[in-house]
C-alpha cells in the first residue's frame, strides 16, 4: 500500500450548498382564503413563532356545553363567567387562558430581563416552558377546586360487577392533578435554578460579583465581631462577684 498522500478535494466541494430553510417546505398552492382568513392564519403562525409552545397549548373553548356532565367540561367550567352568562365562545381560543398566556409570557420575559419582541432562542425556550407550566398549573388548580377533587383525592376502582357495573373493591388515592401540580412545581424550580432566578441563586450571584448591599455588609461585620468574641481565651469576670466579694 502506498503511503503517498492523496489529493484532497477543496472543502467547498465536499460540503454541499445548504438551501435556504424557507425553500425546504413547499407552501400549499391550493389555499383559497379570504383576506380575513389569511390574517387570522398569519396571526396564529406568528404567535407560534414568537410565543412558542404556550400559544399552541391555549384551550379551545368547548362552548356553553348544555347538558354536558360537569366532569366532561373544561378546567375552568366551575368558575367561568362566560359559561354562566351563556356566552362561551365555542371553537374559539379560551379568553381566560389567552390572557393568562400573554401575561405570563411578558412577566417571565421581564423577570429574566429580556425584551419579548427580541428574544434569543434560549430565552424564548425557557420563557415558553415557564409560561406553559403556569398554564397547566392553573388548569390543575381549577379542577382541584370543585367537588370531590377539592379533597385532593380520587376513587380508584379496582374491581366491579360486569353485569351491574357496581363497585366491588376500590381505594381512595391522591388525585392525579395534585400529583401533576407537584411535578410542575419541581420542574419550575429546576428551570429557575438553572437561570439563577431563585432567591438562593440570586444571593450567590450577588456574592460572587460583590454586589451585596450595605445591610448585608453590616450583618457580616456583626457576625465577624461575634466570632471574635467567641474566640477570646480570657476569663469572663462576674461583675456581681467583684462588687460583692
Amino acid at each position: 500500500m502506498s503511503d503517498a498522500p492523496r489529493d484532497l478535494a477543496p472543502i467547498e466541494q465536499v460540503v454541499p450548498d445548504v438551501p435556504d430553510a424557507a425553500s425546504l417546505l413547499p407552501y400549499p398552492s391550493t389555499l383559497e382564503l379570504t383576506p380575513s382568513e389569511t390574517q387570522r392564519l398569519q396571526q396564529f403562525q406568528t404567535a407560534l413563532i414568537v410565543i412558542g409552545q404556550p400559544a399552541g397549548g391555549v384551550l379551545v373553548c368547548p362552548g356553553n356545553q348544555i347538558g354536558v356532565e360537569d366532569a366532561s367540561r373544561c378546567a375552568y367550567a366551575a368558575k367561568c363567567e362566560l359559561l354562566r352568562a351563556g356566552k362561551a365562545p365555542q371553537n374559539e381560543l379560551c379568553p381566560i387562558e389567552r390572557e393568562l398566556a400573554i401575561a405570563r409570557f411578558n412577566g417571565w420575559a421581564a423577570t429574566i430581563g429580556a425584551d419579548p419582541r427580541a428574544l434569543r432562542e434560549d430565552q424564548r425556550a425557557v420563557i415558553g416552558e415557564l409560561t406553559w407550566i403556569d398554564i397547566q398549573e392553573q388548569r390543575c388548580s381549577n379542577i382541584l377546586a370543585r367537588g370531590e377533587a377539592s379533597r385532593l383525592t380520587q376513587i380508584n376502582v379496582k374491581d366491579s360487577n360486569p353485569e351491574t357495573n357496581s363497585w366491588i373493591s376500590w381505594e381512595r388515592v391522591i388525585h392525579s392533578n395534585a400529583m401533576l401540580l407537584e411535578s410542575l412545581h419541581t420542574r419550575r424550580r429546576m428551570i429557575m435554578k438553572e437561570w439563577m432566578l431563585t432567591p438562593e441563586q440570586k444571593f450567590k450571584a450577588a456574592k460572587a460579583l460583590g454586589k451585596l448591599g450595605a445591610e448585608n455588609d453590616i450583618s457580616k461585620k456583626l457576625s465577624a465581631r461575634a466570632d471574635r468574641l467567641r474566640s477570646l481565651d480570657a476569663d469572663v469576670i462576674d461583675a456581681e462577684y467583684v462588687d460583692n466579694p
